[in-house]
């Protein structure tokens, strides 16, 4: 009985964690899709991937640096190899131009 209860304890903490971590990516994302729509003229079947690759990218980031300790060089490559993999991703629905424009767009909505 003892071990299902921490087991419980265990899994209860974890989603929680999780779900934090998504509501970072989630809301980063959003802010940047919302940036990028209202200056692109993109398809909702493409913003839908949008949205999903660069959540993806976020999430994914954020699982790889937090509470991890690393330094600011470990922490740049890991960006930057994210960034390259977006790209590579997000040229198979979008033309060259549209992606520097999104990666553009990306940038300013951090700024935000």
């Amino acid at each position: 009985m003892k071990k299902i209860i921490t087991f419980c304890t265990i899994l209860l903490f974890t989603l929680f964690a999780e779900a934090q971590e998504n509501k970072f990516a989630e809301k980063r994302a959003a802010n940047a899709v919302s940036l990028i729509t209202s200056n692109m003229d993109i398809s909702d079947a493409d913003v839908v991937f949008l949205k999903e690759t660069l959540y993806n990218k976020y999430a994914t980031n954020a699982s790889k640096i937090r509470g991890k300790d690393l330094t600011d060089d470990e922490k740049r490559q890991i960006y930057r190899s994210a960034f390259k993999e977006t790209r590579k991703k997000l040229m198979t629905v979008f033309t060259k131009d549209q992606v520097d424009k999104i990666t553009e767009f990306e940038k300013m909505s951090f700024k935000k």
